[in-house]
């Protein structure tokens, strides 16, 4: 909730799970206050031997004021010496739901 009492919408993302005696799940989010955060837990077998207890939980924090940064850094490396990257990037976009405008010029 905000501090208007509004529901916000919890952006995250899934990017790893692999089950078994240690289990290991990676999420990316947008927290409430706009950080991005890159977040992992281990369960299982090999926190309780390191640790001494069943999980392990570790992030990455970029603030607000620096995730343009991060996303401006991804898409050079995704997209970087790419002549399709308009091409491919309104392609992605457009399969993730993700709106966007096109435009042209002659």
């Amino acid at each position: 909730m905000t501090e208007h009492g509004e529901e916000t919408e919890r952006k995250q993302v899934r990017l790893y799970e692999d089950r078994g005696e240690t289990s290991r799940y990676i999420d990316a989010e947008i927290a409430e206050d706009g950080s991005l955060v890159l977040f992992c837990q281990d369960v299982g077998k090999a926190p309780k031997e390191w640790w001494g207890d069943a999980d392990y939980e570790f992030w990455v924090t970029v603030p607000p004021e620096h995730k343009d940064d991060v996303l401006l850094a991804l898409i050079e490396r995704q997209y970087g010496g790419d002549p399709r990257a308009v091409d491919d990037l309104r392609e992605f976009l457009a399969s993730r739901g993700i709106p966007s405008e096109f435009a042209t010029w002659t």
